[in-house]
C-alpha cells in the first residue's frame, strides 16, 4: 500500500498485487535493449559455434528438456545454450548438443542470429505467459516458434510475425515446415522485428509509457 503504482510483467500479478493493499496495478509486456536485440552479421564460422538449424537459449526446465528430446528422437538436431542443462539434463540423444554455459550481450544476439528457428518455451514455475525471449529474438530479426498463449498472440500475429505451438506433434510439424520453406521463414523473422519496432517493444518505449501513465496521475511533481 505504500506504492502509488506498481507496473508488473506478470499479467497474473495484478490480481495478487491488489489482494496485497497496493491502489494501482498496471501489466505491462517484455521489452528489448535496441543496442544489445538487434539483426547482428555473423561469419560462417560464428554460425557453426554458436547456431544451427534449431536452438535454445535459456535455463533448464524439465518440460523443456522433454520437448527438446523429443524434436531429437523425431531426426531434428537442436543446440541449446544456458545454465544447468550439463549438469540437471538426464536426456541424452546424438541430435541434442547442450553447450552447458550461457550466452550473453553480443554473443546473445549472435547466437539468436545464428540459428534457422529460435525455440521459445515458457518458464512453468514462473507462470510464464511470455518471456524476455519472446521480444528479444523477434527484436534481432530472426525466427521464433514459440509457445501458444493469448499474450504471444497478441504481441505477434501467428504465421505472419512468429509462429507457435500448444503441442509436442505441432511443435515438431512446424520446425520440419520452416526448416524446409526458408523464404517464408525469413519473411515471418522480418515481419516480427517490424513489429518490434512498430509497437514499441523496446525498454526505452515502456519506460514511456510508465511515465506517461505516471504524469496522467498527477505524479510529476
Amino acid at each position: 500500500p505504500l506504492y502509488d503504482i506498481y507496473f508488473t510483467t506478470k499479467s497474473y500479478g495484478v490480481k495478487e498485487l491488489e489482494a496485497m493493499g497496493v491502489p494501482r496495478v498496471i501489466f505491462i509486456g517484455k521489452a528489448y535493449d535496441p543496442l544489445t536485440h538487434r539483426p547482428v552479421q555473423v561469419s560462417e564460422e560464428e554460425r557453426k559455434k554458436l547456431g544451427g538449424p534449431v536452438g535454445f537459449i535459456g535455463d533448464y526446465e524439465i518440460e523443456r528438456a522433454q520437448s527438446i528430446y523429443y524434436l531429437a528422437k523425431n531426426g531434428i538436431p537442436v543446440k541449446v545454450w544456458g545454465p544447468n542443462w550439463d549438469r540437471k539434463c538426464k536426456l541424452k540423444h546424438p541430435n541434442m548438443k547442450v553447450e552447458g554455459k550461457p550466452l550473453w550481450g553480443n554473443d546473445y544476439a549472435k547466437a539468436i542470429c545464428s540459428f534457422d528457428i529460435n525455440l521459445n518455451f515458457l518458464r512453468r514455475i514462473n507462470r510464464d505467459l511470455q518471456t524476455t525471449r519472446s521480444i528479444e529474438i523477434p527484436a534481432c530479426g530472426a525466427f521464433m516458434l514459440a509457445e501458444r498463449t493469448d499474450e504471444h498472440l497478441k504481441l505477434f500475429e501467428e504465421g505472419k510475425e512468429a509462429e507457435f505451438f500448444s503441442t509436442k506433434k505441432e511443435l515438431l510439424e512446424k520446425v520440419r515446415y520452416y526448416l524446409e520453406h526458408e523464404e517464408e521463414r525469413k519473411h515471418i523473422a522480418r515481419a516480427g522485428r517490424e513489429r518490434c519496432l512498430r509497437s514499441g517493444y523496446s525498454y526505452h518505449e515502456r519506460i514511456r509509457r510508465m511515465l506517461e501513465v505516471a504524469v496522467s496521475l498527477g505524479m510529476n511533481r
